[in-house]
């Protein structure tokens, strides 16, 4: 199946209002972790920093589609530009997502708390059939966390009958992690790619035809280059944005 149309959405981000000069710093909870599955922040009490430019606060979750996740959570002052543009493409293999938030009073970086901001990433197939491929699932920002002695055997949906390795890093601001993965994919393994002013989640990797046959080091350079059928390179992500607040939140 081929994937969808990616759309692009224009944000105007209230620009004007995060020209703030030095006496109008805010205060602003700080705060970064990795998580590997839910998550919930309700009842932290995070630290504090003083902020020029107003606060954010951005999740970025990247799943195999098969109930493996890694999930990047910041919190801190607003660094990026005021608007900008971002891609997204609601069929993306492997899944991923990512929201952002940006407001300009005092602590109001508190929203994104638990993993429910987040959709479910890896949904049951509709209708309920797989393809008959089975295939290495696992997903780490350490190589060791995709050995083949961690990763898991796992029967792929449907409309997924290669398997994908590969690897890559989430970003967001000034942070930024590896992450490594190994999943099921579409025959088509599409070279797609994505970016915005403030995160990015981008892959490379490459698919296979067998049964498990995605068992290579996901440690190895992969390239955006033409390739077999059975061996095409692979860059995917979905960033998903929710407009910055010029204002206190409800």
């Amino acid at each position: 199946m081929a994937m969808g149309v990616p759309r692009t959405i224009l944000l105007g981000l209230f620009g004007a209002a995060f020209c703030l000069t030095g006496s109008q710093a805010q205060q602003c909870y700080s705060f970064q972790h990795v998580y590997f599955g839910p998550f919930d922040l309700s009842a932290m009490k995070f630290h504090s920093i003083s902020c020029p430019h107003g606060c954010s606060e951005a999740v970025l979750s990247l799943d195999t589609g098969y109930r493996s996740t890694v999930t990047l959570v910041q919190k801190g002052c607003w660094t990026g530009p005021p608007t900008g543009q971002m891609l997204a493409d609601e069929h993306a293999l492997p899944p991923d997502y990512s929201v952002v938030r940006g407001c300009m009073t005092d602590l109001c970086n508190a929203n994104l708390l638990t993993h429910n901001v987040l959709p479910n990433l890896s949904p049951a197939p509709n209708p309920p059939t797989l393809s008959g491929m089975e295939c290495y699932a696992c997903l780490g920002i350490h190589p060791e966390d995709c050995t083949l002695g961690k990763s898991r055997r796992v029967q792929c949906h449907q409309d997924q009958s290669v398997c994908f390795q590969g690897n890559g890093q989430m970003t967001v601001g000034n942070l930024s992690v590896p992450v490594y993965i190994r999943t099921c994919h579409r025959p088509s393994c599409t070279v797609k790619g994505t970016s915005s002013p403030w995160t990015n989640i981008d892959l490379q990797g490459s698919c296979c035809e067998g049964q498990l046959c995605n068992r290579d080091s996901v440690t190895q350079p992969f390239t955006t280059s033409a390739a077999t059928p059975s061996q095409a390179p692979h860059s995917m992500a979905l960033l998903l944005l929710v407009p910055l607040l010029a204002g206190p939140s409800s």
